[in-house]
């Protein structure tokens, strides 16, 4: 069987979504946390779970659209894109959007409904993700595509060992998994 490259891409989201391979995916990585645990901050500084889920949401959503506009035939808009262009020059466009607070607050300790919401959230856009790269014919890829799958794999892979790594700082990382 061939793989194609939409075929990888579907791969590598199912990955870190929710198909556990040789590093785990983001639906296993939040199991079982409560809203004390996700709005817990290092003792040096740092975002929350709850700030990094956040902006997990942010950008997937984001991909949501970008891969709905490109398969309708729609440029992607450069004013709300993601990660920018590898081996280009910068452009000052960069600077706003990269400024925009993507991760919010902390989150609050004491709201178990606000914190099941935000899971909720992400696994209706997690779903979303699959279900628009699902409709993505081989024929339909273009460079920018991409470019922006390839970069959001890696974002997505990057956050989620951020969250195991807290989800250990702190405590909460079940002991079966160690």
């Amino acid at each position: 069987m061939k793989l194609g490259l939409m075929d990888t891409f579907r791969m590598e989201f199912d990955f870190c979504w929710n198909t556990e391979a040789w590093f785990l995916p983001l639906e296993p990585a939040l199991e079982g946390l409560s809203s004390l645990d996700a709005s817990w901050q290092p003792p040096g500084g740092g975002n929350s779970i709850w700030q990094t889920v956040n902006h997990l949401n942010y950008y997937n959503s984001l991909l949501v659209r970008q891969v709905n506009d490109l398969r309708s035939g729609k440029r992607v808009s450069h004013k709300k894109t993601s990660f920018g262009d590898i081996g280009r020059p910068a452009d000052p466009i960069w600077k706003s959007i990269l400024e925009e607070n993507t991760f919010g607050d902390t989150g609050d300790s004491a709201d178990s409904e606000n914190w099941k919401e935000v899971l909720a959230e992400t696994h209706l856009i997690c779903e979303n993700v699959h279900k628009s790269l699902s409709k993505v014919d081989e024929s339909q890829i273009q460079e920018e595509l991409v470019g922006i799958l390839a970069r959001q794999v890696l974002h997505n892979a990057y956050h989620i060992g951020q969250i195991v790594l807290l989800r250990k700082q702190q405590g909460s990382w079940p002991k079966e998994r160690d």
